[in-house]
């Protein structure tokens, strides 16, 4: 897990569709083709409302779109009637973190049942609320594979972590550790660091040049690296050297692999500048941490016109400060969208006083005096204030510059069940909107932006003909309505039909 801002900041219906057949439930999955009758496509960089039309899935792909199909002359297996409905593509969150229960650190034989459960529920929320393609930036091939080998999960593509020995993340393995495991696979050999390798460590297999294309190799979409200095008690961590990084992305862009930069500082924004990388991970949410002595808040606008300029897209990662504070909350768990998204018993779990760890530790650096759950909410919030303020500040700045704004939830940042899958990227839409970025720029930024920086348009992105068929019909239009993600009636994962009501978590309780 990135634990992207807690390590960096505080120390640690109106109707089902008319028509839709009676039987269409769980089991419409199976169904080989599908025909979408008369439905408002909304898809593409001008995105507008098209007339009625007829949407013909097969074999997994969009295989025609025309004014009239008939179900006969298709022979298509199913049909839904989608009059006054929407058709978009499935969404893509570009920052994810796919293993790993969130919030669950101390495994124990009693709570199997439990994980096994949330663990396949977790890429079903992620698909309850329109996420059809996730990328991991952390991750690992092997349980890519398995993830992706689950019916009712978003395809997921992953980025190669490329670290350094005694940086982030790597220090959190352990000085001996951080060379033995799969993690590390990745890891550079930092000339400044010469001395610290074990003697089994070859470093002619660990240049950029090797590790990118060891990456490549094992199916990497892209490379991410790291700088952060540290926090907690671990503090002024090695960061890798410009020239070293530089040649990372020469590697990487050779490859057409674009390169992802783990930075919510504005010493790492200058860093993406002198490196050349192709997207921050993070909005700036710390403008003096540790910055050079020349550098200083004023310099937030020429960062957002020099990062507009280079061409350097961004990701806010907004929502995870919130789901930080919301860990504070003592009213979380009575939010109606929570229960569609974490099973019962995992819920429950969170709220037991095993399951409030992290929320206690949180709460030590609140405030050492007692207060009530109402007073400490408040105190977090206050304590929040100032990065919130900084990470909405820039992200208007690059938004009025026309800076290139991609969408990425960090679900989860760390170990906070308040950033669960699927969730946690529906509050991020809306903390993109506070910011003044519009429902068309959001529309793009979910869909063909985030597909086209991950070299995926000619697949996924937008309704067309040849394209992989991830969709989703929703009642309203997400032009005008925000509320629109809340109203999807049925998830297309790969051409295969699900009602949306048989992805709750709410749903799973039964199986």
């Amino acid at each position: 897990m990135s634990c992207s801002h807690f390590s960096s900041f505080s120390g640690f219906s109106m109707f089902l569709a008319a028509g839709l057949l009676a039987s269409f439930s769980h089991t419409d999955a199976r169904a080989d083709s599908v025909l979408i009758k008369q439905v408002q496509i909304i898809s593409g960089d001008q995105a507008k409302v098209s007339v009625p039309k007829d949407v013909l899935i097969r074999d997994g792909k969009i295989h025609q779109i025309a004014s009239n199909l008939s179900k006969a002359a298709t022979k298509a297996d199913r049909q839904i009637d989608a009059r006054g409905q929407f058709l978009i593509p499935g969404l893509i969150d570009s920052h994810v973190h796919l293993d790993g229960v969130p919030g669950y650190a101390a495994p124990q034989a009693k709570d199997e049942a439990m994980l096994l459960q949330a663990r396949k529920q977790m890429p079903r929320s992620y698909a309850y609320f329109g996420f059809t393609t996730v990328l991991d930036l952390t991750g690992d091939p092997a349980f890519i594979a398995k993830w992706n080998a689950e019916p009712a999960a978003p395809t997921a593509h992953f980025c190669a972590p490329v670290t350094i020995p005694n940086g982030y993340p790597a220090v959190w393995m352990g000085k001996e550790l951080q060379f033995q495991v799969q993690g590390t696979k990745y890891m550079l050999f930092d000339p400044a660091q010469a001395n610290v390798y074990p003697a089994s460590f070859d470093p002619a297999m660990h240049t950029p040049q090797a590790v990118v294309t060891s990456a490549k190799k094992d199916g990497a979409n892209c490379i991410k690296v790291f700088y952060e200095t540290g926090f907690g008690a671990q503090k002024n961590l090695p960061v890798p050297s410009v020239a070293l990084i530089q040649a990372v992305v020469q590697h990487a862009k050779n490859l057409k692999m674009p390169v992802y930069l783990h930075g919510n500082s504005q010493a790492a924004y200058e860093f993406a500048l002198k490196t050349g990388v192709t997207t921050l991970v993070h909005g700036m949410w710390h403008e003096a941490k540790n910055v050079e002595q020349f550098a200083n808040q004023q310099r937030i606008e020429q960062i957002a016109d020099e990062i507009t300029r280079a061409g350097i897209s961004v990701q806010p990662t907004i929502q995870v400060l919130y789901g930080e504070q919301e860990e504070l909350n003592p009213d979380f768990f009575q939010h109606p969208a929570v229960a569609h998204a974490i099973p019962a018993k995992l819920a429950s779990w969170y709220q037991s006083e095993a399951g409030q760890w992290m929320r206690n530790l949180l709460a030590e650096e609140v405030a050492k005096e007692n207060k009530s759950p109402a007073e400490m909410y408040q105190a977090i919030k206050a304590m929040y204030a100032k990065p919130l303020a900084t990470v909405a500040r820039m992200t208007k700045q690059l938004n009025q510059r026309g800076a290139q704004l991609l969408f990425g939830s960090d679900t989860p940042s760390g170990p906070f069940y308040t950033q669960f899958p699927g969730i946690n990227g529906r509050w991020e839409m809306d903390r993109w909107l506070e910011t003044g970025i519009s429902l068309p720029q959001l529309f793009r930024a979910l869909t063909i932006q985030n597909a086209r920086a991950l070299g995926l348009a000619d697949t996924v992105g937008s309704v067309e003909v040849g394209k992989q068929a991830d969709l989703l019909l929703l009642k309203r239009n997400p032009l005008l309505d925000v509320g629109a993600y809340d109203s999807i009636t049925q998830v297309i994962l790969r051409g295969k039909v699900h009602q949306r009501d048989s992805l709750s978590a709410q749903r799973i309780q039964a199986e």
